[in-house]
């Protein structure tokens, strides 16, 4: 690649994704407080507001641990704390999770990668039902990872603390108002990992010019951060999101960018979806060799 790409000096506060982050803490007390009077129809209406608001959350989620929304290192501390409760995650771990993501750009090494001869469905239920029911193994990986660095295992037990004594202080209190928002949370959750299944659909980690797919969504883009970027963030994680378009440019100029690992449609959209769905299917689980992200362009395969 060419020159290295410099960050422009970022302002003390990441205005949109702060303003993002405050709609969870609208859409919160106002689930808290309204429960008991609510009618069924308003409670699965503010529950699945709920899943919208913990999708976008998981956009600003992502974006802080690479780039902090905040000089102030108090202030991006419990920001940090805050989003893993947005997202029903405990922060620390999830932030050790990711980054290995990014060591391996979902091949060998990878946690969270696809098995060979998994599903997607299979893959997108187990990924969001193992932090929750049978996390050992996972934890055991995360552990050792923040023994790395100092007052890492501190926070992990902090934020799992948070996370899970949030949940039970919760049932306690209210519990199928518990159930239901675990419930809400699990649908959250599944959304996300479909995005790295859609993120790395036939993409190939021992390749740098195909890590990552590319979105070219207005509207994904728009509202997500240009988080469909996702070639140029694997290639330049520390890159603010406002600079990422530009990057996606200078990549496609350098041939870093393969034109196989396109797509005009954001990750959850519905043809989006069931294409992936389909091309996972039980067998075989390996990339077709007809399949594309661009039915225009040869197979990314290949």
């Amino acid at each position: 690649m060419g020159m290295p790409h410099r960050p422009s000096a970022l302002p003390a506060l990441d205005v949109p994704h702060l303003a993002v982050h405050a709609l969870w803490w609208v859409w919160l007390p106002t689930l808290l407080l309204s429960w008991d009077s609510l009618p069924m129809t308003g409670r699965v209406t503010l529950l699945g507001a709920g899943v919208l608001v913990l999708f976008w959350n998981y956009a600003v989620l992502h974006d802080h641990m690479h780039v902090p929304l905040a000089r102030s290192r108090a202030l991006s501390w419990l920001v940090s704390r805050t989003l893993g409760l947005a997202c029903g995650f405990a922060y620390r771990g999830y932030h050790l999770h990711h980054f290995n993501h990014h060591r391996y750009n979902d091949g060998e090494g990878d946690w969270g990668r696809r098995r060979v001869g998994e599903a997607g469905l299979t893959y997108l239920v187990r990924s969001t039902l193992t932090p929750w029911f049978w996390p050992y193994g996972l934890l055991g990986k995360v552990w050792e990872a923040a023994s790395r660095k100092k007052g890492q295992r501190a926070e992990l037990v902090l934020d799992f603390i948070l996370l899970q004594g949030a949940l039970v202080a919760l049932a306690l209190w209210r519990p199928w108002l518990a159930l239901s928002y675990f419930g809400m949370v699990l649908v959250g959750q599944l959304s996300i990992y479909l995005l790295n299944l859609a993120a790395h659909h036939e993409t190939d980690a021992t390749r740098k010019d195909s890590l990552a797919v590319t979105s070219t969504s207005r509207l994904y883009n728009l509202l997500c951060f240009n988080a469909g970027h996702h070639q140029a963030h694997h290639l330049r994680p520390q890159v603010p999101w406002q600079e990422l378009p530009a990057l996606t440019a200078r990549l496609a100029s350098e041939g870093m960018l393969r034109p196989t690992l396109q797509t005009p449609l954001a990750p959850l959209h519905p043809f989006w979806v069931v294409r992936l769905l389909r091309r996972y299917a039980p067998a075989p689980c390996a990339p077709q060799k007809d399949s594309t992200t661009t039915s225009e362009t040869p197979s990314a395969a290949t």
